[in-house]
């Protein structure tokens, strides 16, 4: 869903990711800039994702409560097994959690490139059911119930908007079929609440009840970044960030405020680069045209979710569209050609550490490594993060 109104989540079942591994090495990690983000192989042969929890993970607990706003609070009487979204962020974390989609929204393959990055995880669509035929099909209630999620990691807000619904028929599905759970991270919606990604990500481990493994997470998001961070220069490039696309030939841009509270610019907040687009006005993004950009020249231009979005060939296009262009060839960073692609709005742990190991290597070869173009193919020796320890814990292998 290339357009402004892209949706930021997404629906599961848990178990069935495929691994065989053992716990190899640690990671690097965290810093800290003005804006905090954070609360608190080649191996062929695989095995099923135990069925059952971590033994400190599986037993039934007594009843216990979650509160995710704006959806309140929900009293689970037993650890819910199944859920429903939208395609995005929280996908990624319940990834992470070690749970498996039942049912998206809709199928959208271009973020499981990640997780077949990662040793000896597999990922079939075919077992994931979709609520809706199309983006543009409109929901239907009875597939809701069809699906019969224990829990939708859904902000209600964002599916009132999209399927029409009024507040009795959100809570028919609430009290029919289970709770709605979930809150728009991709930037404020309607500006409060809003939670961080590890602050989304804490509210799921407790829907889950899988509580150690996002420490584990925790502790490895902060080894990964405090080690990118202590190999970044003192002086930082300005980045100029486009939210979602970069037609060349549209005539206006979606710009993006990197230091505003939102989770698809945080790859390039956390490797601390200045924002060339400064102000309140930019929290979801301000469209500018050539004449703005021009002026503001600035020494790379960000196309925040390209790494999910699109392979490095439809990239170099791209590139070469820029270049070839009237106007936008004279700009800096289309002459230097420093363009940089990180994930964006689909954005959990995993994909996280994937878009920080990219946007370190393309705006620092020097001192990471040439950028191959795809993060299936960053050699070993230069991986910023060990695959086989976030599989070890996707597995609660901790």
């Amino acid at each position: 869903m290339a357009n402004e109104n892209r949706l930021d989540c997404c629906p599961c079942r848990r178990d069935l990711l495929k691994t065989g591994c053992s716990i190899v090495g640690g990671g690097i990690v965290a810093g800290c800039l003005s804006i905090s983000d954070d609360s608190s192989s080649d191996n062929t042969a695989t095995t099923a994702l135990p069925d059952e929890q971590s033994t400190t993970e599986r037993d039934n607990p007594a009843p216990y409560e979650v509160t995710v706003k704006p959806a309140g609070t929900h009293q689970f009487e037993s650890v819910p097994e199944t859920y429903a979204s939208f395609p995005g962020a929280w996908m990624d974390i319940a990834m992470a959690l070690g749970i498996k989609p039942s049912a998206m929204m809709s199928l959208e393959e271009e973020q499981l490139k990640y997780y077949q990055a990662l040793p000896n995880i597999t990922f079939d669509l075919g077992s994931v059911e979709t609520l809706m035929a199309s983006n543009n099909s409109g929901f239907d209630k009875e597939v809701f119930y069809e699906v019969d999620a224990d829990v939708h990691l859904m902000d209600p807000r964002i599916l009132k908007r999209y399927s029409g619904w009024d507040n009795a028929e959100i809570e028919e599905i609430e009290r029919n079929v289970g709770p709605i759970l979930g809150s728009l991270i991709r930037f404020p919606y309607d500006r409060d609440p809003y939670y961080t990604l590890y602050e989304a990500f804490e509210k799921a481990a407790k829907i889950f009840q899988r509580q150690e493994r996002y420490d584990a997470w925790v502790a490895l998001k902060d080894e990964v970044f405090a080690e990118i961070q202590s190999r970044l220069p003192d002086n930082k490039p300005t980045v100029g960030a486009f939210i979602i696309d970069f037609d060349v030939e549209s005539k206006s841009f979606r710009a993006g405020e990197i230091y505003a509270f939102r989770n698809d610019t945080r790859t390039l907040r956390k490797l601390g680069v200045n924002s060339a687009f400064k102000g309140d006005s930019y929290v979801r993004y301000k469209k500018i045209g050539y004449e703005k950009l021009l002026d503001v020249d600035p020494e790379y231009i960000g196309l925040t979710d390209n790494l999910t979005t699109a392979d490095n060939e439809s990239f170099q296009q791209t590139l070469q569209a820029a270049k070839n262009h009237e106007t936008l060839s004279e700009l800096t960073a289309v002459q230097n050609e420093n363009f940089v692609r990180s994930a964006g709005t689909n954005m959990g742990p995993i994909i996280d550490l994937f878009s920080a190991e990219a946007v370190a290597m393309q705006l620092y070869p020097n001192e990471f490594g040439e950028w191959p173009g795809s993060i299936g193919d960053v050699p070993t020796e230069l991986q910023l993060f060990d695959r086989y320890r976030v599989v070890d814990i996707i597995n609660g292998e901790i």
